[in-house]
């Protein structure tokens, strides 16, 4: 084995620039995913480890530029690999590369750097551990596991304005181990053949074996940075991981750390954190060396989502108020334990008639998503709840395997795709049986409730269509009690006949847009169908060839109308589009910059009826609206411009 002192080393490699796909992808990243995805790897090695709660300690220090572990080393590697990718591109870097090369340098001009130094009380990080968080998509968790080692360490190498983290680990036997990653760009040492990697390794040596990466630094041989760091977790807890981060960037963002740790912390793991699974504190010493921490727990956690109840980004996968709500149902709501037959899954379950129905599912304590796939259509006839649903390893069995696996990379979202298909059928059964327990657990809207004042009736016209002055009103969809004013849930727009169609308006968002009017025989109305879907009943009395469907803004208004008017044409972005129950074809989609913001419905006979079904989402300034107030066109397509002109719209009716 050799004998040699450790250093950052680049080894052979294929050519490759200043932005690879694994650390660019998460270079625009919020401060969520980062501290996300330290904490989620903090839990789960807490859970090894037996050690409850988990205890999470993020502390910012300074320290001098050259303390930096291999740091001369680094600084060549940088500028042969600026040279290398210059000749390569031939003569100067152009675009991204040269925004990271510029914040590189700037970085090694300075003197001091501030320091991020992340502390878990977890199992701590062996040679085959640090092979799994060196490497990408190499796993060595248990089966209690939140994620897998490796496949997101590279969501902190942005934090670094040098693109270079740090990692040791002191294990409960009191073995230390240490080694870092940076991530530059492939370059050419004078007198070799072949160019070096981008990536480089702060170890002793490469030594590729049977299951052996690395050479790495041990006990007395890891750098004064790394070794600091072990000895906060020894004073502290005994065992544990520490990564740290030279030249924090403060997630490029002007906030205080505390702000930004604790918005994430509390948004995402607001389940472990009030079953006293997991503490989280904050230290910033560059200003005042004996800081107090600052502390997240469950004494604390209401407070600390309170004060971020109104922050409308999704800073940390779930905005503010979404956050607030969810923790409220998890601790106020009914607690129920379900088997699925993949195993038990915990619902909070709590009433809430007047918001939307909002079903989230947390894994091990960490907040996944609020879609589930197949859910909320299915209770459309319910009167509006929150659910938590929370699986853990231990109860849940295959299924909690079957969602890990549909998570994806992030931990954020649920494509049963990812399953084997006889894996598919029986995760969607389990969530079948989910879902069918809380339509029978939950109450069905009644008309009977409602006084007629309190809810909205549509006029659909002449009751056989013959012109015979006897109107009829239909109550479409669950009756809304009217709270505020003035309420636009459902939409019907008076009827104005003229006497030649508009000229077609251009649908981009930036420009002015002229409002289509309602021919005389169209009737439309929608309602919510689930998170981001809805329901639309058309009625035509006379016949009419070629009609195609929209939805759109209503004059950028949310449903509480606290949004000002903007005067703009802004369709919605549709999906999942049913027409009658049958999924509509590729071939009618209106397309607009590959996008599809409408769907022809084709020819419409005489008093006919249609029932479209469709998922929609908001671009641009309306993407945060919480309860968009909606129209739908119907209009007949203009055949002469084709289905994807760019300034096509049509514009024969409107509701």
């Amino acid at each position: 084995m050799p004998n040699n002192a450790p250093d950052l080393q680049f080894g052979p490699g294929t050519s490759g620039g200043f932005t690879p796909a694994g650390v660019a992808a998460f270079d625009n990243l919020r401060p969520a995913a980062v501290v996300r995805e330290l904490i989620q790897n903090a839990l789960d090695a807490a859970r090894t480890a037996a050690a409850a709660p988990a205890i999470v300690r993020f502390r910012v220090t300074r320290t001098r530029r050259d303390t930096v572990p291999g740091i001369e080393s680094y600084e060549s590697a940088f500028a042969k690999a600026v040279s290398t990718q210059e000749t390569m591109t031939g003569g100067a870097l152009t675009g991204q590369a040269q925004l990271v090369a510029e914040t590189i340098r700037n970085a090694l001009e300075h003197e001091d750097l501030d320091v991020l130094s992340v502390l878990d009380n977890g199992v701590g990080l062996d040679e085959q551990r640090m092979n799994a968080l060196l490497s990408d998509g190499v796993s060595v968790k248990e089966g209690d596991a939140t994620g897998t080692y490796g496949n997101g360490h590279s969501t902190a190498i942005p934090a670094s304005d040098l693109r270079y983290v740090l990692y040791g680990g002191l294990t409960d036997d009191g073995h230390r181990i240490g080694a870092g990653h940076a991530v530059l760009a492939s370059h050419v040492e004078e007198g070799e053949q072949h160019p070096r990697a981008g990536d480089g390794f702060y170890i002793r040596d490469f030594r590729a074996g049977h299951g052996t990466l690395y050479d790495y630094a041990t006990d007395h041989q890891l750098p004064a940075l790394i070794a600091q760091a072990l000895d906060w977790i020894e004073a502290e807890t005994t065992h544990g991981t520490a990564v740290v981060i030279p030249a924090f960037n403060n997630f490029l963002e002007d906030q205080s750390l505390w702000d930004m740790v604790s918005h994430a912390a509390s948004a995402n793991f607001f389940a472990a954190i009030e079953e006293r699974e997991l503490v989280v504190t904050v230290e910033d010493h560059r200003s005042e060396p004996s800081v107090k921490p600052q502390v997240l727990d469950r004494s604390t956690l209401a407070e600390v989502l309170e004060i971020h109840r109104e922050k409308r980004r999704a800073a940390a996968f779930l905005n503010g108020r979404r956050a607030f709500e969810a923790h409220h149902a998890y601790r106020w709501g009914e607690r129920h334990l379900i088997d699925t037959g993949a195993g038990e899954i915990e619902i909070r379950l709590l009433q809430n008639p007047d918001d939307i129905t909002r079903i989230h599912l947390c894994r091990n304590g960490m907040w996944i998503t609020d879609r589930i796939p197949g859910f909320y259509q299915r209770f459309a006839d319910q009167i509006p709840f929150h659910a938590i649903l929370s699986l853990n390893a231990r109860d849940g069995r295959e299924l909690h395997d079957f969602i890990r696996i549909a998570e994806g990379p992030l931990h954020d979202a649920i494509n049963i795709k990812r399953l084997p298909a006889q894996k598919r059928t029986a995760c969607r059964s389990a969530l079948r049986d989910i879902a069918e327990w809380i339509v029978s657990n939950t109450p069905v809207v009644k008309s009977d409730a409602y006084m007629s004042d309190d809810y909205l009736s549509l006029d659909f016209g002449d009751e056989d269509g013959r012109g015979h002055g006897k109107s009829r009103n239909v109550f479409w969809g669950i009756p809304v009690p009217i709270s505020r004013s003035p309420a636009r849930q459902l939409h019907l727009f008076p009827i104005t006949p003229k006497p030649s169609p508009p000229k077609p308006v251009d649908p981009n968002r930036n420009r002015h847009r002229r409002r289509p009017l309602l021919p005389t025989f169209f009737q439309a109305a929608s309602r919510p169908a689930g998170k981001n879907r809805r329901h639309i009943l058309i009625e035509c009395d006379k016949s009419c060839a070629d009609a195609e469907l929209r939805l759109v803004v209503d004059e950028a208004l949310d449903a509480t109308c606290e949004r000002p008017a903007q005067d703009t044409y802004t369709p919605a972005v549709l999906s999942s589009i049913t027409i009658n129950g049958k999924p509509a074809s590729d071939k009618d989609f209106i397309r607009w910059d590959n996008e599809i913001i409408g769907v022809r419905l084709g020819d419409l006979a005489e008093r006919a009826s249609v029932e479209v079904e469709t998922d929609y989402r908001l671009a641009g300034d309306f993407s945060d609206l919480p309860n968009p107030s909606l129209r739908v066109e119907v209009f007949r397509t203009d055949q002469s411009r084709g289905a994807d002109a760019k300034d096509h719209t049509g514009s024969e009716g409107e509701s």
